[in-house]
């Protein structure tokens, strides 16, 4: 029911994993404890979902980077840890539709006639991890009040009047974002979910594992001559194919993690 390699790769504990409640969610062993990490392993980690990912993020990038890899004949490595394979590729994913993208705009108080649009596009959530956002939005009088209820979290209330019919642009922080509404009722409100989308490409994201310094890398491959983690440092330092490069450090993330998995239950 579970591949142990996205498992290893998300790193989040069963009993804390969400439940299928995000994008591209699959379930996670209960008995899974994540793991604590090095901070060698969890530079490489930032590089690859962001300062301090959310589960969404987690989904999205382990989906990515899996995907990839399961294209090449590195995938014996994922399958040489579990030939169990729970997660779908193909066209039909979740990530691929640009629906799962779309804002999700809820009215929680007043008529049909009091409409909130959204407008703008998304900014880029790939440094920070944090793709899922959700805001409750509040007329009283002659004010609108904003408050995002995920971290990080914000509340901003802003006097305003109607022009032609519509109120000026309000921002929803930290999305990109904005709002304008045709109603000063105290009646309306509206709750606004969904997730930002990642932006940055695969070989960016090589690109900044190339600045981690070799410190990092050094105890990402080790020194030894030791399979497999030979085999991840050649394609790392040797190979001009970026797909290559990329599945190497991510597979010996894994590995690595189940190593330390394995000395930490005997």
């Amino acid at each position: 029911m579970f591949n142990h390699a996205r498992t290893l790769l998300l790193n989040v504990a069963g009993s804390n994993s969400s439940g299928l409640a995000y994008i591209g969610d699959d379930l996670i062993p209960l008995e899974y404890a994540s793991l604590a990490l090095n901070t060698p392993l969890l530079n490489i980690r930032q590089h690859l979902f962001g300062a301090a990912p959310d589960h969404a993020m987690l989904n999205y990038r382990a989906y990515q980077l899996l995907s990839m890899i399961e294209k090449t004949e590195l995938q014996e490595f994922v399958t040489d840890l579990d030939s169990r394979i729970t997660y779908e590729f193909g066209s039909d994913n979740v990530f691929v539709s640009n629906e799962t993208w779309n804002p999700k705009v809820y009215q929680t108080g007043g008529t049909l006639d009091h409409i909130l649009t959204v407008s703008g596009a998304s900014t880029r959530p790939d440094y920070t991890g944090k793709l899922y956002y959700q805001f409750q939005i509040n007329l009283s009088g002659t004010s609108i009040t904003v408050v995002r209820q995920v971290g990080p979290t914000n509340t901003t209330n802003i006097t305003y009047s109607l022009t032609d019919g519509l109120s000026p642009q309000f921002d929803l922080t930290y999305t990109g974002y904005k709002i304008f509404v045709n109603t000063m009722s105290n009646l309306a409100s509206w709750h606004i979910t969904g997730y930002l989308r990642p932006q940055i490409s695969l070989l960016s994201i090589v690109e900044s594992l190339e600045k981690a310094g070799d410190p990092t890398l050094t105890s990402l491959f080790g020194t030894k001559s030791i399979e497999p983690w030979s085999t991840f440092k050649n394609l790392w330092y040797d190979s001009t194919d970026m797909i290559y490069r990329l599945g190497a450090i991510t597979l010996a993330l894994i590995y690595r993690a189940d190593e330390l998995r394995k000395g930490s239950h005997g």
